[in-house]
């Protein structure tokens, strides 16, 4: 039955757009996307990140290093962070591609090795809904921070459309609220059969391991909850974007259904200023 019912869903699957997300060709050609959007992120949020410029920024979650690379171009002292040491070897060869002087640190972001007080501005760009602990997360980034500091935050909700991060597979929205995990799996492996895959079954067995151990499920009302539970955090900033059509932006304002109709949260927080001075960062 659950095979019969995958292979209908599968059918069904084709009949939406796939998703388009670049750099998927090789690991430099993402830090090369990352790069892209670091640039295009800073230009479309000026009035929130600011000038960079002398300030010590930490790129939380820094993937394959090219945002922090992009923050690094516009004067910051930027370090990036991920808890991936693949991801920060590609990111280390990557600044030296580029001639820039990047910092990057294995490290988790519920335990961030870098002192208190050690950061001006930190940006944690499509990692939130990855932290292992949000809370915890949420407290050591505030840490961090240097009193009056900023940190910025885009992140996929659990409720969102494409919330299940499988959209290089499956291109139905909302596959992980309507979908039994039984069944996405069986489409994973259609789908890795269809392109080949030796072993699909284990292709899909592990694709699935890592759905459910990568993504922490967050939604917009336990991240504000999370946020309230930060007195030293100031909301300054908030945007709900849609998906893909404007159009839907309507719908981000509507409580309960917002969380169904945001692809991505976007929040500027800062951090209450102190008596205290800031300690220097260290790697």
């Amino acid at each position: 039955m659950i095979r019969f019912f995958a292979r209908v869903v599968y059918a069904l699957d084709r009949l939406f757009p796939r998703v388009r997300v670049g750099g998927r060709g090789s690991s430099g050609a993402y830090s090369e996307w990352e790069y892209d959007e670091g640039k295009e992120l800073i230009s479309r949020y000026a009035g929130q990140f600011g000038s960079l410029n002398g300030l010590s920024v930490l790129d939380v979650g820094c993937g394959l290093g090219g945002k922090t690379v992009a923050y690094t171009e516009e004067g910051a002292d930027a370090f990036g962070v991920d808890i991936s040491k693949e991801h920060i070897a590609v990111s280390v060869g990557f600044a030296a591609s580029r001639g820039r002087k990047a910092h990057f640190v294995v490290g988790d972001a519920a335990s961030l090795p870098f002192t208190d007080r050690s950061f001006h501005f930190v940006v944690a760009n499509d990692s939130m809904e990855h932290f292992s602990d949000p809370d915890r997360a949420m407290a050591d980034l505030s840490r961090i921070l240097v009193p009056g500091g900023r940190l910025f935050l885009f992140f996929t909700p659990w409720r969102s459309p494409l919330g299940s991060h499988l959209y290089d597979y499956i291109r139905m929205p909302w596959c992980h609220l309507l979908l039994p995990e039984s069944v996405i799996e069986e489409v994973l492996r259609i789908v890795l059969r269809k392109r080949g895959e030796r072993d699909a079954a284990a292709g899909a067995s592990a694709l699935m391991t890592e759905y459910r151990s990568e993504l922490n499920r967050i939604t917009i009302g336990r991240y504000r909850r999370i946020v309230e539970g930060r007195e030293e955090l100031e909301a300054v900033f908030e945007h709900l974007l849609p998906p893909k059509f404007k159009v839907l932006q309507l719908l981000t304002v509507l409580p309960l259904i917002d969380e169904f109709f945001t692809g991505t949260v976007v929040a500027l927080l800062r951090k209450s200023d102190e008596a205290a001075a800031p300690a220097r960062h260290s790697s």
